[in-house]
């Protein structure tokens, strides 16, 4: 039988170590930090990735109300303010209080084949969750992986290491999935990005605007 494989950019409608080449071994807790929950309306939970003081991206596709967007930084509540929206790249930009956390660098490398990658995210509204993989390849500014993810998880993070430290390699997009007779099913090693180079435009666009 065929299976035809599908990339879903869904939202959750709810209420020893790995070492690389590089010698980075599980993500720090600040880092892992500077990936909080997002909320959208009544039932939109999603993810979003601090990339610098006061400014979170997060998936175009998981904001269901934007005058109704909230990030949870620190257990906390904040409201945010839709910067930026570019549903083509599925990225979007966010102007919220990020109370000191450390944003997380932008890639400046490319990733190489078989490098391993940490995808982060909050899936199902629940606790954060980060799953191990490796870099398959990359196809128009979209990053594919064996980082696995699930439903909520969209707008986090897909980080690399570089130098020793831990980078943005990506934003979480969706996952894969293959059609049986029973229905879909979902890959559990299959993620998709938003790369680097994609988000530091959306960044530059937003803040060029202010």
């Amino acid at each position: 039988m065929k299976h035809l494989i599908y990339f879903f950019l869904f939202v959750s409608l709810v209420t020893g170590s790995i070492a690389t080449a590089q010698n980075c071994q599980w993500p720090s807790l600040q880092t892992l930090n500077s990936i909080v929950p997002i909320i959208s309306g009544e039932k939109s939970h999603a993810s979003g990735v601090i990339v610098s003081d006061n400014l979170v991206i997060t998936a175009a596709h998981v904001l269901e109300d934007y005058s109704d967007t909230v990030a949870v930084v620190n257990e906390r509540l904040y409201v945010a303010s839709v910067l930026f929206v570019d549903h083509d790249t599925d990225l979007a930009l966010l102007s919220v209080w990020t109370d000191r956390l450390t944003p997380i660098p932008l890639s400046t490398q490319d990733l190489t084949k078989s490098q391993g990658v940490w995808a982060v995210g909050f899936p199902r509204a629940e606790a954060q969750h980060t799953s191990y993989g490796e870099f398959n390849f990359k196809q128009a500014e979209t990053i594919h992986t064996s980082a696995g993810i699930d439903s909520g998880a969209s707008g986090g993070g897909l980080l690399s290491c570089e130098g020793g430290k831990f980078v943005l390699a990506g934003m979480l997009r969706g996952f894969g999935a293959y059609n049986t007779d029973q229905g879909l099913v979902r890959l559990d090693d299959y993620s998709v990005s938003v790369a680097a180079p994609n988000i530091k435009v959306a960044i530059d666009h937003s803040l060029n605007d202010l």
